[in-house]
């Protein structure tokens, strides 16, 4: 009794339309089929086993005991077909002309040999044993060249894959990725190879450069994608190579998939500050605020960067629309000790904040975490003073007032301040906390300041307690 397994047959079609014509080719457990089509003539072939081709690719050599092989070649209506299985020691041959069956001696020999050559190159009937042969005449370069000469990027992809199976010297692993990736126009079987051979490619650095070079020659994102992830999980590229992959996602259109390269690339161990920060400069082609947010977060995790990266992150980030992504990478940028100069460049930036909680959020970061000069701390001042609330106004005002070693042109900027904020109690709140302040410093001028400043307030009541806390 037959289980089902026995009787399942695995079935693998496809077809590819292109300026020679429609090729198409189907695979199950026990046959496989080929089907090429110009327009002008068509091409089916029908075969099982393993079939083995004459050194001339004139005619059939041997065929495994279960083998088959029926072609058949259509040019304008006039049909023929020869069919061949095995027999004894040897082959059958049946050749037909139309529905006639005609002696294959001479003419079925004849015109075997003639379709033949177009038969190896449009199909992989006879792939290995031809592989073979090439590389013993020529080695690894015979079999590109004869691989530049087939028809379809599947059989190209499949002689490629034979190729890479044979004792090739790691030297010539770069030269076959150039000459294959020149080749075969299809991401799809051009993504397939690269892949299915990457730990070969990796153990050498032309090849390993090849490899991330063919990347940039495919459209599909998702391909390049795939091929450049895989290489990396197998271990630390050089540099030169992360070049070529950071002009690979250069061309890329997808941010989805540029994030997706340039987080890969970040998790390397080797990369120099230049290199990162090269990467954070990427980050301006990429649309989405998220996946921007995304790279520059990871990026800004790395150790060491010189405040040239910070620049260009800074840059990137100017770019950001959205209120939270900005704000959320501006804080993880604050963690940093930036300069004086990256310092002067970022302050402005919380002006094109729209949201006064996340402008209080990145202004706060600066007061607690940054060396700021007098000039810079009056900036700061000038750039929040666009809040419109309240309450916002007067949490960073307190916060900035928490600074240790506050200057008096510092204590003078917040008091200053304070005229954007409306309402008595929140400035009552300020002013009563920078009291503490010009008290300890003792100086009359800000004291000065800070009657001025109180006497903004309208009620009675808060004025009594602000004049209270200075006295």
């Amino acid at each position: 009794m037959k289980t089902l397994a026995s009787i399942i047959l695995l079935s693998i079609s496809i077809t590819v339309c292109g300026q020679d014509g429609i090729y198409s080719s189907s695979r199950t457990d026990r046959k496989t089929t080929f089907r090429h089509s110009n327009g002008v003539s068509s091409f089916n072939v029908e075969m099982r086993g393993k079939i083995e081709i004459t050194d001339n690719d004139k005619d059939i050599k041997s065929m495994s005991p279960d083998g088959y092989l029926e072609i058949t070649k259509t040019v304008f209506g006039s049909r023929r077909s020869i069919v061949i299985t095995p027999e004894g020691n040897g082959l059958k041959r049946e050749y037909y002309e139309g529905r006639s069956k005609v002696a294959f001696e001479p003419e079925g020999r004849k015109w075997l040999s003639e379709i033949m050559l177009e038969l190896v190159r449009t199909t992989t009937i006879g792939a290995e044993s031809r592989v073979n042969r090439f590389y013993k005449q020529g080695g690894a370069t015979s079999v590109v060249n004869e691989i530049r000469n087939l028809e379809s990027d599947h059989v190209k992809a499949h002689y490629a894959s034979l190729l890479m199976k044979q004792n090739v010297p790691v030297a010539e692993f770069g030269m076959i990725a150039n000459g294959i990736s020149g080749t075969i126009d299809s991401d799809h079987y051009m993504a397939e190879f690269l892949k299915n051979n990457v730990e070969k490619f990796m153990q050498n650095k032309e090849a390993t450069e090849a490899l991330f070079a063919a990347t940039r020659r495919m459209d599909s994102d998702h391909y390049k994608t795939e091929v450049i992830k895989e290489a990396l999980h197998s271990g630390p590229v050089s540099l030169e190579s992360v070049r070529i992959i950071m002009q690979a996602t250069g061309t890329m259109d997808s941010d989805h998939y540029k994030t997706e390269v340039l987080t890969s690339l970040l998790r390397q161990t080797n990369l120099t500050d230049g290199v990162v920060g090269e990467m954070i400069n990427t980050t301006k082609t990429i649309g989405s605020d998220h996946y921007r947010s995304v790279v520059l977060n990871k990026a800004l995790a790395m150790r060491g960067l010189s405040a040239a990266s910070y620049q260009k992150a800074i840059e990137s980030i100017k770019d950001i629309e959205s209120d939270h992504y900005k704000a959320e990478v501006l804080t993880n940028l604050l963690q940093k000790n930036l300069s004086a100069e990256a310092l002067n460049n970022l302050i402005p930036m919380i002006s094109s904040i729209e949201s006064d909680h996340y402008i209080t959020n990145v202004a706060n970061e600066i007061v607690k975490r940054q060396i700021l000069s007098d000039e810079s701390f009056q900036k700061l001042m000038e750039a929040v003073s666009g809040n419109g609330s309240d309450h916002y106004m007067s949490v960073f005002l307190q916060t900035a007032l928490e600074r240790p070693n506050l200057s008096k042109q510092n204590i003078l900027s917040v008091l200053q301040a304070t005229s954007k904020i409306g309402s008595d109690h929140y400035i009552t709140e300020v002013l009563t906390d920078a009291a503490y302040k010009i008290k300890a410093l003792n100086d009359a001028s800000l004291k000065e300041a800070y009657r001025t400043a109180a006497k903004r307030v309208e009620s009675e009541t808060y004025y009594g307690r602000i004049i209270r806390a200075i006295e």
